[in-house]
């Protein structure tokens, strides 16, 4: 498994010039619950460290990312609920609080470490997008993880809380190995959601 930097083109045309560094361990937020989205996220160790200049992430209070915020999702997911992007896409919506996402849901599907962000109009991320980053004021604030329906862009979004899971990023990058799953790295790949050649063009 391979993690690439800078890259804007999905088909593996390019120059080549996109960063390619192996993964040597994955790690799982140990809350991680896929009926209910909770805590999604993982992290990757990488064999040698990036040349790339990182993301920022959020501010441990929030103060980056209240309701109210436009922020900008990320990815190569599916557009107009139809085909998957060639071209690394975009598109802004604004954070929600979690009690107005239940109740455009009529019903209660958030939780502490959700974020929801988007009101309809067509705007949202996508299958494809899972994982990308929601960026506002510099700083991912959120990370793609899911929907209430299966077409993309009626409600709003599911994010993982990035300030829901910075005590955990730091433990792991203190040395901690909760939720190690390395061995996802030798498990074989199912391709069959549309899998596509490793990008390799310059972002």
């Amino acid at each position: 498994m391979y993690v690439s930097f800078g890259m804007r083109h999905s088909s593996g045309k390019g120059s080549n010039k996109a960063e390619h560094t192996r993964v040597s361990e994955i790690f799982r937020h140990p809350k991680f619950a896929l009926t209910w989205l909770t805590y999604d996220v993982a992290l990757v160790k990488l064999e040698t460290p990036s040349t790339r200049k990182l993301a920022s992430l959020a501010a441990a209070d929030g103060s980056n990312n209240p309701p109210g915020t436009v922020a900008t999702v990320v990815g190569w997911g599916l557009v107009n609920n139809e085909t998957y992007g060639l071209t690394l896409k975009t598109v802004d919506v604004e954070i929600i609080a979690n009690e107005q996402c239940d109740s455009l849901n009529n019903a209660t599907v958030t939780s502490e470490s959700m974020l929801c962000a988007g009101t309809g109009g067509g705007k949202d991320a996508c299958q494809g997008d899972s994982g990308g980053p929601l960026i506002a004021n510099g700083a991912v604030v959120g990370i793609v993880s899911g929907g209430p329906t299966a077409e993309c862009g009626i409600l709003p979004g599911f994010y993982t809380r990035v300030t829901s899971v910075l005590d955990y990023i730091k433990d792991i990058l203190d040395g901690g190995s909760t939720g190690n799953v390395t061995e996802f790295l030798t498990t074989p790949y199912n391709d069959s959601t549309g899998a596509r050649p490793m990008p390799t063009d310059e972002l």
